[in-house]
């Protein structure tokens, strides 16, 4: 069996245990199968045929620190592993030892792109979703799958995240929706945004609210342990305890909190190369210091030095 996610050819699956197979055609997208794969093909070139364990990975996670790498990569190789080993049935390569070296990654890397909290980017939340989904398992997984992607897309707060209503959530011709954000923290006069949710975050929805039944009220509400689906809103509080649970499921380290897939989304933004003020209003943030802020190791890495002197994006 192959060792890595990479693709074979242009939209090919990876070589995955057959009960794995499904999973990753139903839910993994290509994106993410691309950076995932790329970050597994380096770490597998680096093992020349060594087995992955948790040494091992702590080792390579130190040398591609001190070659200046950012804690956001460290986290990507982290969370491919842990992806890769949870998909092939194998055991986490995981242990105290990445555990320790990573922490101090994140302690001594700070300026290179992440802080405290830890950034979850678009291809960490598609995953995490895809996780969460497991091929459309139970009402619970399609739930918190919606909410990763819908969260990621719309770069939303928990607290309009848990405020969404069906009526909020409208479908196009294309098969993207739009989603209609009608207060928030910079918007307390309830002006209103209108946000753009992809074909696939799309589908999650759907799927969620078919298996539910929801046809109006909130989008997103608890299940029970009977697998019942509640009338209430789910909370503040229940959609992040959502967002950490599930990150950590498909191997994401770091302090997961509340406005992880927010950072994370303005990051894969800034490297897309988006600019600030197209992350100011994508985010709906007042002013474009707190884009700049969480994206400064991307933005540095195609600003005018990078490209310049030295011809990076090039």
């Amino acid at each position: 069996m192959s060792n890595t996610l990479a693709t074979t050819g242009p939209g090919a699956l990876p070589a995955l245990a057959e009960s794995a197979r499904g999973l990753a055609a139903a839910s993994l997208s290509s994106n993410t199968r691309r950076a995932y794969g790329r970050a597994l093909e380096r770490l597998d070139g680096w093992l020349a045929g060594r087995p992955l364990d948790d040494a091992a990975l702590a080792e390579y996670l130190a040398g591609i620190h001190e070659a200046g790498r950012s804690p956001a990569v460290a986290g990507q190789v982290v969370a491919a592993a842990k992806l890769r080993a949870k998909l092939t049935g194998q055991p986490s390569p995981t242990g105290p030892a990445t555990t320790a070296v990573l922490a101090g990654i994140r302690r001594e890397g700070k300026a290179r792109g992440r802080g405290q909290v830890a950034a979850v980017r678009w291809e960490q939340a598609d995953a995490a979703a895809a996780v969460a989904a497991n091929g459309g398992g139970s009402l619970a997984g399609l739930r918190d799958a919606a909410i990763l992607a819908v969260a990621s897309d719309a770069m939303l707060r928990v607290s309009e995240c848990a405020a969404l209503d069906v009526g909020d959530v409208q479908p196009e011709t294309d098969g993207s929706g739009r989603l209609t954000i009608r207060a928030s923290k910079t918007d307390p006069e309830g002006g209103g945004a209108v946000l753009y949710l992809g074909p696939a975050t799309m589908r999650r929805v759907r799927s969620w609210m078919l298996r539910a039944g929801i046809v109006a009220g909130p989008v997103f509400r608890p299940v029970n342990r009977g697998g019942n689906v509640q009338p209430a809103r789910l909370s503040v509080r229940g959609l992040r305890r959502i967002i950490q649970t599930r990150t950590a499921d498909a191997g994401i380290e770091g302090r997961v909190s509340g406005h992880s897939l927010r950072i994370g989304a303005a990051q894969s933004l800034a490297s897309a190369g988006a600019g600030l003020v197209e992350m100011q209003t994508a985010g709906r943030w007042k002013s474009p210091a707190m884009p700049a802020r969480y994206a400064r190791g991307e933005l540095a890495g195609r600003g005018a030095v990078a490209r310049l002197r030295y011809g990076a994006g090039r």
